[in-house]
């Protein structure tokens, strides 16, 4: 029943996003026609687009906590069947769970449909890595991902709906911004990993990235998780 829910409250946002990323993948598969695309666009897509494109599928389909989220929109205060959802005979740590898994599960799904498509669109990518180095890109995107996303649900257990898409844009753009004036190593550089160190530029797996984003994933859970256990509804 809670995956139904769950899966009722996204499956308008899973859409949307599944409609934007076909929108996308048109939009740079003919810039990457043009006299002045190819490679050069391509690269560029991997290290500025992908990463913002990544931030939009966790904001959009990760969990609202306990709160009832609606369809399309982001709202203040609570939802008018949160009550419900409080009533129902299940604890608040698996409402969290559930809702959690299932929004990630579709981010995978979106993030797999973003692989497959540029792999299709994008002839210079076929000529510029293997299959297989398609499928780690996947993969690191996924791990890398897993952190920000963990950010939106750590938000979700204080914030309104509303407020905890513009955290979750505002928290990772801070991400991004802060190695440009505060040098830090490649293995704590979540975007970097998913950029210029990713298999598709760098030709090699950011290992260290993607541990340490699993691992920040892990502890932001755990957070939430300990979190709504001691919230007062």
């Amino acid at each position: 029943m809670l995956w139904q829910k769950g899966w009722l409250e996204t499956r308008f946002r899973l859409l949307f996003m599944l409609g934007f990323l076909v929108f996308w993948l048109v939009f740079f598969s003919i810039a990457a026609k043009t006299p002045a695309g190819g490679a050069k666009t391509l690269v560029g897509f991997v290290e500025f687009s992908i990463p913002s494109f990544v931030v939009m599928i966790c904001a959009m389909l990760a969990g609202a906590g306990i709160n009832t989220q609606p369809a399309l929109q982001a709202t203040k205060g609570l939802h008018g069947s949160t009550l419900f959802t409080l009533s129902l005979p299940v604890s608040r740590i698996r409402l969290v769970a559930v809702r959690a898994s299932l929004g990630w599960l579709e981010m995978v799904g979106v993030t797999g449909a973003l692989c497959s498509g540029m792999w299709i669109v994008f002839p210079v990518l076929r000529g510029m890595v293997t299959a297989a180095q398609m499928l780690e890109y996947a993969e690191t995107l996924i791990a890398c991902t897993s952190g920000l996303y963990s950010i939106t649900i750590l938000l979700a257990t204080f914030l309104d709906d509303q407020w905890r898409m513009w955290g979750t844009m505002i928290a990772s753009a801070a991400l991004w911004w802060l190695p440009a004036v505060i040098p830090l190593p490649a293995s704590v550089n979540i975007f970097r990993a998913m950029g210029e160190g990713s298999p598709l530029v760098a030709h090699s797996m950011p290992w260290p990235a993607m541990a340490f984003s699993l691992a920040v994933a892990a502890a932001l859970f755990f957070a939430a998780l300990k979190i709504v256990q001691r919230l007062e509804y």
